[in-house]
């Protein structure tokens, strides 16, 4: 090897180390190609990187083989290739030579002779058949497989996974002519211009055959700019060729554009885009885009045909489009029309996917659309003032423009309607077109669902609110709340009378103890008698005594009259209490003599007594005349328990209870003046019935409900359909079903429960 070239290599090795010491995939520093394959390419070089790769790729790399090249030149074999200084040709499947000029490369292969790798640098080869650079250009090149390239590499565009590729890093501008048509004899001719500070990236893959230029994106570092090399104070659209013109003369300026012969170019909208999930592109240009001055996108446009000689890199839908045509770009997308006598305005879409569709119409011919799906951000400065129904939040933009300039776009989410009532929140959707806009949704209040619907003119904004299915469910209950409420209190009143009536029986019932009070009675007069008839035959016995021992006989006695005597008061006691617990009349003078009775009874639970009597007896023979009569007197002794302590306690308690009688009977008196004053259950039954009959009727007659906003007063007039014909009415909660029918009913002065109520409750109360 020569000596200049071995200095060449070092120096290449050299820079290659520090550039990738010194350079990530986050870094816009151009990285030299050549590279360690084991960190580069892992999966090409099985036999270098065995525990390196994932993907079980292997060598795959195409169509493209040791036998396919031709080294010429200097060229030294290595171990699993040749490094050559000249030239290297290669051999296509179309049969095509693509040759490296001023080559300085180096080759390795796999142990099957499938292309490892190939690192250095060369003129740039351009084949005849797509694209021819004018003046010879070197670079430094590299080949990667697709599946690398993808996961390692920040370009903007998606290469296949299975496919390989060479990568060339320029660093001056270039004068292209890319084929145009599928015509080799048709080309359309483009300026390629350096970025500021940045370079050309050249992606080609020879067996489609493929080219990709990459403006300011690094072989294996990050591309500058925006991620679309689609700006670079042009917007990066072609429009301004540095003179002021607004000619699309072909000149890219920071722009990336490429072609696939084989349709190799993969389109994958970010946000899924109606009729096109996924394509395979022909071409792809980056840069700011017009469609038919509805929409504006800026990213890469890739097209399921190639270039042709009048694509317009501005204006692309100004370009020849045909039947199946298919284009997708993703990227910010601004949308800017004017609904007919409605309003002009525009607004950014940003992260969003524009799919371009050519397809046959019976009535137009070719007819094309742009559909387009994204997201717009919340901010709120493009809306317009005067509208009540204002966007809350981020909105997914979706719909299409036509080639016509009619359009139909979506903007759905959490919206917010502006309502004199207070502001509330709608999860629906806007819709624009170029005749109408207006808003569709649903509002949850409670457990119910409204619909809400508003129509958007230059002069106003008119609202109306759809009831749910059930909206008549629970109306009859909202219109008799007072019937309900009056039913209440009757049935808390009867309830509070009962409770009264049965407190003034317990306490009537001295708590309990009045029905214990006749068996004390009995039992107290039992003990009396036995006292009584205890102290009868204790004087008796004395009468006789007398008599036995003077042989003398009766004549008279007092000793029963004397001894009942005695035990009348404990009797007349028991009488007395009896006669008191058996008055049914229940009042102030009856409740005293009942306390007295029994506190008297309490104090004569004892008899002990001592009462004189007298006996008279005469002779036996001589009677019991004047002459023969003679008195005795003696003192008997009436001793008897007739209350146990328990039975004192129990007439004291019941005594003390007594005074509880009078309070009871209170309470009782007011709560049946309360119900007096109530009308009665079956006449609020009633009423409740006829009310909920006219509700129903009502409900029958009600139609659409809403307002209308007026965008130069700002004032809100509320309306009701009712029986076919739409009414004013005072402003009312448009999804609020008690205030909807309070409205009608105030409006045809039907179901008023108010005063149907108070008739009902004055006539209950003349009754008394």
């Amino acid at each position: 090897m020569k000596p200049q070239i071995r200095i060449s290599r070092i120096l290449l090795l050299l820079l290659s180390i520090a550039v990738t010491l010194n350079c990530s995939k986050d870094e816009s520093n151009f990285e030299p190609i050549g590279s360690d394959p084991c960190k580069s390419d892992p999966c090409s070089n099985p036999e270098l990187c065995a525990d390196s790769c994932n993907d079980n790729a292997g060598g795959i790399t195409g169509e493209l083989n040791r036998e396919d090249l031709k080294p010429e030149g200097n060229v030294t074999e290595t171990e699993n290739g040749y490094m050559v200084e000249g030239k290297l040709s290669m051999e296509t499947e179309s049969g095509e030579t693509v040759v490296f000029n001023e080559a300085d490369l180096d080759v390795e292969f796999n142990e099957d002779g499938s292309l490892m790798s190939i690192s250095g640098t060369a003129e740039v080869p351009s084949p005849s058949n797509y694209f021819e650079i004018a003046d010879p250009v070197s670079a430094d090149v590299g080949f990667f497989s697709g599946k690398f390239l993808n996961e390692n590499r920040n370009f903007e565009i998606k290469l296949k996974d299975d496919r390989h590729y060479f990568v060339f890093a320029i660093a001056v501008a270039l004068e292209v002519s890319v084929g145009a048509n599928d015509d080799p004899d048709a080309t359309k001719p483009i300026t390629i211009a350096v970025p500021v500070g940045g370079h050309i990236t050249l992606i080609q893959d020879f067996t489609d055959p493929m080219f990709f230029y990459s403006l300011g994106g690094s072989a294996l570092g990050n591309n500058s700019g925006d991620g679309n090399n689609n700006g670079d104070g042009n917007n990066g659209d072609g429009n301004n060729d540095g003179n002021g013109n607004n000619e699309d003369d072909g000149e890219v300026m920071g722009v990336s554009f490429g072609a696939s012969y084989g349709a190799n170019l993969v389109y994958e909208p970010s946000l899924p885009v109606e009729n096109i999930v996924s394509f395979d592109a022909k071409s792809v240009t980056g840069g700011t885009f017009s469609f038919w001055k509805v929409l504006e996108a800026s990213g890469l446009y890739y097209q399921n045909k190639g270039f042709s000689v009048d694509f317009n890199l501005k204006e692309p839908m100004n370009s020849e489009i045909g039947y199946g045509y298919r284009a997708g770009i993703n990227g910010n997308i601004n949308f800017s029309a004017d609904i007919k006598g409605i309003i002009s305005f525009g607004f950014p879409i940003g992260k969003g996917s524009t799919a371009i569709v050519a397809e046959a119409s019976s009535k137009e011919g070719i007819k094309a659309q742009a559909f387009v799906n994204g997201l717009v951000e919340p901010d709120l400065s493009w809306w317009p003032d005067f509208i009540p129904v204002k966007p809350n939040g981020n909105l997914n933009a979706y719909g299409y423009v036509e080639e016509t300039g009619a359009f139909d776009l979506g903007l759905s989410g959490s919206l917010g309607l502006e309502m004199p009532t207070g502001n509330q929140g709608v999860q629906g959707s806007l819709r624009l077109t170029q005749n109408e806009f207006t808003m569709t949704g649903e509002v949850v209040s409670g457990d119910d669902v409204w619909g809400a619907t508003a129509i958007i003119t230059k002069d106003e904004t008119r609202c109306i609110a759809t009831a749910p299915n059930n909206f008549t469910d629970g109306i009859s209950e909202t219109v008799t709340a007072q019937i309900d409420q009056a039913i209440e209190t009757t049935e808390k009143a009867l309830e509070d009378l009962e409770k009264a009536n049965e407190n003034y029986e317990f306490e009537l019932s001295l708590r309990g103890l009045r029905t214990a009070l006749p068996g004390i009675i009995d039992r107290a007069l039992a003990e009396i008698n036995t006292a009584e008839d205890n102290g009868i035959k204790s004087g008796r016995s004395q009468a006789n005594k007398i008599l036995n021992d003077n042989n003398r006989k009766l004549c008279s006695d007092n000793i029963a009259a004397v001894v009942k005597s005695a035990v009348k008061p404990y009797k007349d006691a028991l009488t007395r209490l009896k006669n008191a617990v058996n008055n049914s009349n229940d009042n102030a003078q009856t409740r005293t003599e009942l306390e007295a009775a029994l506190r008297n009874l309490a104090g004569l639970n004892k008899i002990n007594k001592s009462v004189t009597v007298s006996i008279t007896h005469g002779h036996k023979t001589f009677g019991c005349g004047n002459l023969w009569k003679q008195t005795n007197k003696r003192t008997i002794k009436i001793n008897r328990t007739i209350l146990n302590s328990t039975q004192v306690s129990q007439l004291n308690e019941a005594a003390d209870n007594v005074k509880y009688i009078q309070e009871a009977d209170g309470i009782r008196f007011d709560a049946q003046l309360i119900v007096d004053e109530l009308p009665t259950m079956e006449e609020l039954e009633g009423l409740k019935k006829n009310v909920e009959a006219c509700v129903s009727e009502l409900t029958e007659q009600l139609g659409d409900v809403g307002f209308v906003y007026n965008h130069e007063t700002k004032e809100y007039t509320h309306f009701m359909v009712i029986n076919g014909e739409e009414k004013e009415v005072g402003t009312f909660d448009i999804f609020n079903n008690s205030e909807i029918v309070a409205s009608a009913r105030l409006e045809l002065g039907s179901c008023n429960t108010s005063e149907e109520l108070k008739a009902l409750q004055q006539r209950a109360k003349a009754r008394r």
